[in-house]
């Protein structure tokens, strides 16, 4: 049978109405109930649609971010790899000026060395010249020394024969005249 026809027979029965009008109240708390839950879902789905376009939005934020910080990470590398070529080039060129240099002073200091050996060698060579002028010199010395050592010495006899000479003619009587005589013969000898 048809609603209708159900609600008929049962309208003239007071149990029929009770159970109708419970069947009713439940009926109306159901959709209370699911109008409840339908806005409830309403305002979730609401909710959700916000936190969707917020995440999408800072989504789409972050991904202008990453691309904005790759770009400068880009720009950066190649800054590096451009300051790291330069200091490359600078180290190279400094590398060969300080090389260059070193070899410069290398020969400066080999010219150097030899030039102060062969100073060593002249200084050496003028020293053994000079020993040889001195000894040269004091051996001419201890030949004048040792003449005049033996004149002194021949000085000494030829006056102490003198001496002895003039003492025997005064011995003997010897007048002046001869002792005079003695002294100049003594003189030219």
């Amino acid at each position: 049978m048809s609603k209708a026809g159900a609600g008929k027979k049962g309208a003239g029965n007071p149990a029929d109405k009770k159970a109708l009008e419970a069947l009713e109240g439940e009926k109306q708390a159901r959709i209370d109930e699911n109008r409840a839950r339908c806005v409830a879902l309403e305002r979730f789905l609401v909710i959700r649609a916000e936190q969707t376009q917020r995440s999408n939005l800072e989504q789409e934020t972050l991904r202008r971010r990453i691309i904005e910080l790759e770009h400068k990470f880009t720009e950066e590398q190649s800054k590096t790899d451009l300051t790291h070529g330069e200091m490359y080039r600078q180290y190279k060129a400094m590398q060969g000026e300080l090389i260059h240099r070193i070899e410069l002073l290398q020969t400066t200091i080999n010219t150097l060395r030899d030039e102060l050996e062969q100073s060593r060698l002249e200084l050496e060579k003028t020293k053994s010249e000079k020993d040889a002028v001195i000894a040269e010199r004091n051996k001419k010395i201890n030949e004048q020394k040792q003449k005049m050592e033996d004149m002194a010495i021949e000085f000494g006899e030829m006056l102490k024969e003198t001496l002895e000479q003039m003492s025997k003619r005064i011995d003997t009587g010897s007048s002046k005249s001869d002792v005079k005589g003695l002294l100049g013969s003594a003189k030219k000898g």
